[in-house]
């Protein structure tokens, strides 16, 4: 599902500059669970943003299913981000006056979806995270647990190929983490692509692969062991 072959990304740095990432090559197949860990500047958020078509290298060769990623227009990308990928960030992301089923529904409206079909989407997806009842309710009345369930939800609705989650459980705790972990796996079961940029160790252990990410260069890359 996705090759990067050589990858450079720089950003200047007074009269020098810095290599953020620094000749990655890798790939990840369809289906995979995948961790990227690395310290604080490591370079592992650069390269997620690079995976989700957020931003793109100075160098190298980034193929996502086949299609050269470097080569397409703005819109182009926008179209993949938008049909191909779900994202997750660690601050939740969610419009306070808004509830849940209007949050997971407002990035259908970027599809060519009717607002019958959207409503169905995101009831749909909120059901899958365990949140059925809690669609009319707003992020202020939910906990950082099931905030966080509404944002894989809203990333599920369109049905992406592939969820991007960003520290996912960063604001959470113990038993919230976990909540959000088991049901990245159960996704991943499902068939999705799952990858999660995390600096924690052991939430990197709950996944199937981990790549450590240092100095801008893959350092480790191992499968765990069924």
């Amino acid at each position: 599902m996705i090759r990067l072959s050589n990858i450079v990304k720089r950003y200047p740095s007074g009269e020098s500059e810095i290599r953020a990432l620094d000749g990655v090559s890798l790939s990840i197949q369809k289906g995979e669970f995948v961790a990227i860990t690395g310290t604080s500047g490591s370079g592992k958020s650069t390269l997620m943003n690079l995976l989700g078509c957020l931003d793109l290298p100075a160098e190298g060769l980034y193929e996502l299913d086949g299609t050269d990623v470097c080569s397409l227009t703005d819109r182009e990308l926008s179209k993949i981000r938008n049909q191909k990928i779900g994202f997750v960030f660690q601050g939740f992301n969610l419009i306070p006056s808004l509830n849940a089923l209007e949050n997971v529904e407002l990035p259908l409206t970027y599809r060519d979806f009717n607002k019958r079909r959207r409503r169905a989407l995101a009831q749909k997806a909120l059901c899958a995270v365990g949140l059925a009842h809690r669609m009319h309710h707003t992020p202020s009345q939910m906990s950082g647990g099931q905030q966080q369930r509404v944002a894989i939800a809203r990333a599920l609705a369109a049905d992406p190929e592939m969820i991007l989650a960003d520290e996912p459980t960063g604001n959470l705790d113990f038993e919230s983490s976990q909540e959000v972990l088991t049901l990245l796996t159960r996704l991943n079961q499902s068939g999705k692509t799952v990858i999660l940029i995390t600096h924690d160790p052991s939430i990197a252990a709950r996944t199937k692969r981990m790549i450590q990410i240092q100095n801008g260069r893959v350092t480790f890359d191992q499968k765990r062991k069924s």
